[in-house]
């Protein structure tokens, strides 16, 4: 049997002695009086410190830690334990402020909202930064201070807070790629966006920024910075010369700083590389070098032995032409005779670079060549030559005008060693080969050479093959010499018919001949039991 009890049991209606009625006090929610909201809000959510501290908020129920209204001891139906309080509050916590450093937005920025003064990342900023990322190798402080004075130039009062967000990331991001000048440069906008935090500002002052941007400049070599100021003042084309009297003013100082030395001289070569002759090049790949050299041996500065090497080098550049020079150590690369299109070839390279010095310091340094060289040079190539040296003296110290040097290659033009294109072009590749010319080798040429269906195969690419084997042929292999005598017989017999050209089947069955003499002879071997 269950017996129910009633869950409100009522009142006695009658009072007696014994009877009395309990009111319970009425508890009413407590209702903080919350602050208006604030003004001047800033992007991010940081609000304006007052006096480096935050406006108190009462906490929306009683404090952490403080008591109800006193009620009184009732016994708890069921057996737990009892506490001083009727809830178990927690102890009285500090509670922490909303940004680093007190009520301010702290160094560095977050990235991240929550826990700290959080600012959107600034496009201008941005634009700025994807244009380094689109550069190739490191970056340099004058490529970061650019770059952080366009980026926070639009005076849009976020240089301290979302503008320098968005160039700290990225120079976490990228730490590997900045020179140690690219780390200065950011360690000084650090600086100054601290300051201006440290105020309550996102922004930095026009004053401020002006002192930022002369201290950015001040980093990296001054003596270099000095010299290369000196070649922008400099018309076009920069000489060797120049470069040598700008390195040498830029880096003569002991100032334990080759290495920045070297960067400014390295990145002022890429702007401005146009402007560069030949030798100025040269001499700036001399001064790497050497530097690099001292850098490895642990030395901050050049010693006094390396300066004397480096000097010397320097004059070595600078006493010819660079643009000449280069053109003829491709001559001294190739074997053999020089046609007359190798010596052409080399004085269209040399000579057109329109630095002025085509008939003075160029035409020496062919003229020099060619002294040295002389038993190499074909009749063709020797006047090719002097057709150079005419055209030259007519023009003067002044140098070939442009109509004067096309005027003078057409002419050399006619001077050709070879007749065919394609056997020209065939045997360079024998001219550039080291050592003995194979029977393989010289079949391949003569394949190439004369395969061309041109009808010229016994005519002038045979005439051409037999100018160049006759200057090469202490070069020749004995099997080669062979495959020579082979291309001589099926030409014979062609032109002894009143052709130039060789019959297809013929050619192809001179190969396969040409191509047995390179084969090597298997002999049987008997094994007797």
């Amino acid at each position: 049997m269950t017996t129910r009890i009633p869950t409100k049991i009522a009142a006695p209606a009658v009072r007696g002695p014994f009877t009395q009625t309990v009111t319970k006090p009425t508890i009413e929610p407590v209702k903080p009086n919350l602050p208006d909201a604030r003004r001047g809000i800033v992007a991010g959510g940081c609000f304006p410190p007052d006096h480096g501290h935050f406006p108190h908020k009462p906490h929306p129920l009683p404090h952490p830690g403080g008591h109800l209204p006193h009620l009184p001891h009732k016994p708890h139906p069921l057996p737990f334990p009892q506490h001083p309080a009727p809830f178990p509050f927690p102890k009285p916590q500090p509670q922490p402020f909303p940004f680093p450093g007190g009520g301010h937005c702290g160094t560095p920025v977050p990235t991240k909202p929550g826990g700290g003064c959080w600012t959107p990342l600034d496009l201008s900023a941005m634009v700025e930064l994807g244009k380094l990322d689109q550069t190739k190798g490191p970056v340099t402080g004058e490529q970061m201070a650019d770059a952080i004075q366009n980026g926070t130039a639009d005076l849009d009062g976020q240089a301290a807070s979302g503008e320098y967000r968005a160039f700290a990331e990225w120079a976490q991001k990228n730490a590997g790629r900045l020179t140690p000048e690219a780390k200065q440069v950011m360690d000084i906008y650090s600086k100054y966006a601290a300051q201006a935090q440290a105020r309550g500002e996102t922004g930095i002052s026009q004053a401020d920024s002006q002192k930022m941007q002369a201290e950015m400049a001040k980093v990296g070599d001054q003596g270099a910075k000095r010299a290369l100021s000196k070649l922008d003042k400099l018309p076009s084309p920069i000489s060797g010369r120049d470069m040598a009297r700008a390195i040498e003013s830029g880096v003569k100082d002991k100032d334990n700083n080759t290495q920045a030395e070297v960067d400014a001289f390295r990145d002022w070569a890429k702007k401005n590389g146009s402007k560069l002759s030949p030798e100025a090049k040269d001499v700036l790949a001399a001064f790497e070098k050497h530097a690099g050299k001292a850098m490895a041996h642990g030395d901050k500065d050049l010693s006094r032995r390396e300066w004397a090497d480096l000097k010397k080098e320097f004059r070595h550049i600078n006493s010819s032409d660079a643009s000449a020079r280069h053109a003829l150590e491709k001559l001294d690369k190739e074997h053999g005779s020089i046609s007359g299109e190798d010596m052409l070839d080399a004085i269209k390279e040399g000579v057109s670079d329109t630095d002025g010095h085509s008939t003075t310091s160029e035409l020496r340094e062919f003229q020099n060549w060619a002294r040295k060289n002389k038993d190499r040079l074909t009749p063709e190539a020797k006047q090719v030559l002097e057709t150079y040296e005419k055209f030259a003296k007519k023009a003067g110290p002044e140098g070939l005008s442009q109509g004067q040097f096309d005027q003078m290659t057409k002419e050399m033009g006619k001077f050709k060693t070879f007749h065919d294109d394609s056997m020209r072009n065939a045997l360079e590749t024998l001219d550039v080969k080291n050592g003995r010319i194979s029977a393989k080798d010289l079949t391949a040429a003569i394949k190439t050479g004369a395969g061309d269906l041109d009808g010229q195969a016994a005519g002038v690419e045979f005439a051409d093959l037999q100018k160049w084997a006759r200057d090469n042929y202490s070069r020749l292999g004995p099997d080669a010499r062979k495959v020579l005598d082979i291309y001589e017989k099926y030409a014979t017999r062609s032109m002894s018919s009143g052709s130039t050209g060789i019959a297809n089947n013929d050619f192809q069955r001179m190969l396969r001949e040409m191509n047995r003499v390179s084969e090597p002879v298997f002999r049987p071997t008997h094994i007797v039991a």
